[in-house]
């Protein structure tokens, strides 16, 4: 299913309907919607498309070369090996290119994994003789692209850098229009919004049940999601499930990994910038300290809800679940579901609709909006402003008693922030929520 992904598409689009030859790169985490964008694009268009698989470097670029023959040739081989992928290229130049062709480099880091000068060769051939040619190429990745050596280069000719983020909370109504908002909720709290994930679930069975059938009884499809999920970009899978798990437990201060983990944070730094880079997780800073990365009050958060879920409650039980201790495993799950996981995602859920209709919530266009914490646990969800008015939120999930209590404590902790802006104050509850179209 292929849904609210129309302004890339739009951009792909004008890259194709240009006269001149093309080239641009779609990065965002994995599972998160490159290929299905990339094969909604190229529908009922002249293309190419290079998928990636683990294999020896002159089986990987001969197939390849097999791939460009069968477009061209109709015969699915060329009768030798080729050994790198500017071999590749060179074999695609000389074909006569009549029609714009869209070629797709889909997961170009597996390409860069058998030939680590790929994306320098590709670099050298686009100056050289491809952007002369009647050609679109769409590269796509599942590490953070900018970060490869040929950073300059690259962007200085692409067309279009696509970030693929995740699809907010609203994309599930697409997916179950006939369940009420508790339950999207309660799926979105356990498979996000990927439509790779989301294509399993059965409403017509209970949520339970799904939780079953999906990751916990035998041969279940998101039974191994984590390790899965890992095991593409890195080696050990180990120390990364065990950062994962700690980050899903709650851990999010890189002093706090350290100590469930009883290492030191040192240890942890390049762990976490290879997870950054990866897109598995994101480090999130205080409102007031966005210029500085570095900041001491950075927080680790995972960003796809089924791995949260999946270091949460399936990697700890492993074990019960390799003994066939299904049920004892869906206990644990039933009892901490809604308190530890549910609650997360109804705050998340408000931060995006808040994001994005901040003007009407707010009554005025502010200059910066985030969250804001310290260092002494003092937290509010939500903060924004502009050159007169600031405004701090709070997210419930209770209704009016708590909800008066929280009104005084936001009061109390607003005063931490330094300001002399007239302030504001709003509560969110989950009567709030279930009441937004």
């Amino acid at each position: 299913m292929f849904i609210h992904r129309e302004a890339e598409l739009e951009k792909l689009n004008n890259s194709y309907s240009s006269i001149n030859s093309a080239l641009d790169i779609i990065y965002g985490a994995k599972n998160i919607g490159k290929t299905a964008l990339v094969n909604e694009f190229s529908k009922n268009k002249s293309f190419i498309y290079f998928s990636s698989y683990e294999m020896i470097s002159s089986h990987f670029f001969t197939n390849m070369a097999n791939t460009i023959s069968k477009h061209f040739y109709g015969v699915n081989t060329v009768g030798k090996p080729f050994n790198s992928f500017e071999e590749v290229l060179l074999f695609l130049l000389e074909q006569d290119i009549k029609e714009k062709l869209i070629l797709i480099l889909d997961d170009f880091q597996a390409i860069l994994k058998t030939d680590k000068q790929a994306l320098d060769v590709l670099c050298k051939y686009w100056k050289k003789e491809l952007k002369k040619r009647n050609i679109h190429i769409i590269i796509t990745s599942s590490l953070q692209f900018l970060e490869f050596q040929a950073k300059n280069e690259i962007e200085a000719f692409a067309n279009n850098i696509i970030k693929l983020e995740y699809l907010e909370f609203f994309a599930i109504k697409e997916f179950f229009p006939s369940l009420n908002k508790l339950d999207q909720l309660y799926i979105y709290s356990l498979l996000g919004t990927t439509p790779a994930n989301l294509k399993y679930y059965n409403p017509k069975i209970d949520f339970t049940e799904n939780i079953v059938n999906l990751f916990i009884s035998p041969n279940a499809y998101l039974f191994e999601y984590g390790v899965r999920f890992l095991k593409n970009e890195i080696t050990e899978v180990g120390t990364y499930s065990s950062i994962l798990h700690a980050i899903a437990k709650g851990n999010k201060k890189i002093g706090d990994i350290a100590k469930y983990l009883d290492v030191k944070s040192t240890y942890l730094t390049r762990y976490l910038l290879k997870l950054s880079d990866m897109m598995v997780i994101k480090k999130v800073i205080p409102l007031g300290e966005e210029k500085n990365k570095n900041s001491k009050y950075g927080r680790y958060e995972i960003s796809d809800n089924t791995l949260i879920f999946w270091f949460l409650y399936i990697y700890p039980n492993l074990l019960l679940l390799q003994q066939n201790k299904l049920e004892e495993v869906s206990q644990i799950i039933q009892e901490e579901f809604i308190k530890k996981t549910v609650f997360q995602s109804y705050k998340k859920c408000i931060k995006e609709i808040i994001f994005s209709k901040q003007e009407t919530i707010l009554g005025y266009l502010p200059k910066a909006i985030g969250s804001w914490w310290d260092n002494s646990d003092n937290n509010i969800d939500i903060v924004a402003h502009n050159n007169k008015v600031i405004t701090f939120i709070q997210i419930l999930w209770e209704d009016k008693d708590i909800a008066k209590i929280a009104y005084g404590k936001l009061k109390s902790t607003s005063d931490k922030f330094e300001t002399s802006l007239e302030k504001k104050y709003i509560i969110v509850t989950k009567n709030t929520f279930f009441n937004m179209k």
